[in-house]
């Protein structure tokens, strides 16, 4: 067997890299490069299977980040198909608000609006068109554990939801 320089992944793959199962991955490209910045790496298009796409990756910042077409024969659904996903997608930015209003423009909708968090971030959430939710964050202010223990009791006192 040979040894590989990167025995984990070659840059610029991490550890982990999300792969995002949408209805319409041509779309959904096209609203992350618009929206995110997102350049394209590669795309594998399956001609037996109408010329879906079951693989592109693409670059957003430092990550890579897969996107393909539903394939129920596969079990691979998207988050419309299945009423929304469990997974939230943190993207840290500079500048978060000048993200939310791209993505926007593009499509998403808001989920919660950008604003400064007690734990020393400023973001937001939108979803996508295709019903993935991604954190905009950007840091500015470094919190200590104990800190943000204490604002979190104030921000529970002052401005959290009815009902939570």
């Amino acid at each position: 067997m040979t040894k590989r320089p990167h025995p984990i992944a070659p840059p610029p793959y991490h550890a982990v890299v999300p792969h995002l199962v949408v209805a319409g991955a041509s779309d959904a490209i096209a609203f992350y490069k618009k929206a995110f910045g997102a350049t394209e790496k590669l795309r594998l298009a399956d001609p037996k299977l109408g010329g879906n796409i079951v693989c592109a990756e693409l670059i957003i910042g430092d990550s890579v980040i897969s996107v393909a077409d539903e394939a129920p024969q596969w079990n691979a659904r998207g988050p419309k198909t299945l009423g929304g996903s469990p997974i939230v997608l943190t993207l840290n930015v500079e500048d978060p608000d000048a993200v939310a209003a791209r993505a926007i423009e593009a499509g998403a909708k808001i989920i919660y609006p950008i604003d400064d968090q007690f734990y020393g971030r400023r973001e937001g959430r939108v979803e996508d068109p295709f019903g993935h939710q991604w954190v905009l964050s950007a840091v500015i202010e470094d919190v200590s554990v104990e800190e943000m223990q204490v604002r979190m009791a104030q921000w529970w006192e002052e401005k959290a939801p009815s009902g939570a």
